[in-house]
């Protein structure tokens, strides 16, 4: 899934303008990578926002602070470019990134719900 979604937002694997991918590394070799960039809609402000789209750290490269120190590099890039405000989404069950982003003074702002019905 995420392969197709991937291949969907960057057509013969370019990435739009606005947009923004980088890898994460670690002693050498790869072991990640962020997707940022513009949003389509004003921040919660009227400011900039823009938007983490995904990111990834390889299971066997986590807890060595890369998401944190990926994060606070994906802040300052954006106030660089323009942005005033950063968001993000986080899945329910990954209460690792939830703390982590807790602890950088992310904010919920929404929450999605389902139930699954038998």
């Amino acid at each position: 899934m995420a392969r197709r979604s991937v291949a969907a937002q960057f057509p013969e694997g370019r990435v739009p303008p606005g947009q923004h991918v980088f890898h994460i590394v670690h002693d050498g070799r790869r072991v990640g990578y962020l997707w940022l960039g513009e949003a389509a809609s004003r921040g919660g402000d009227g400011g900039v926002q823009w938007w983490v789209w995904d990111v990834l750290v390889d299971e066997s490269a986590r807890g060595r602070g890369l998401g944190r120190g990926t994060m606070l590099r994906a802040e300052r890039f954006a106030r660089e470019n323009g942005a005033d405000e950063l968001g993000l989404s986080v899945f329910g069950f990954n209460t690792g990134a939830q703390r982590l982003y807790a602890s950088l003074g992310y904010e919920t702002t929404s929450i999605k719900m389902s139930k699954r019905l038998d």
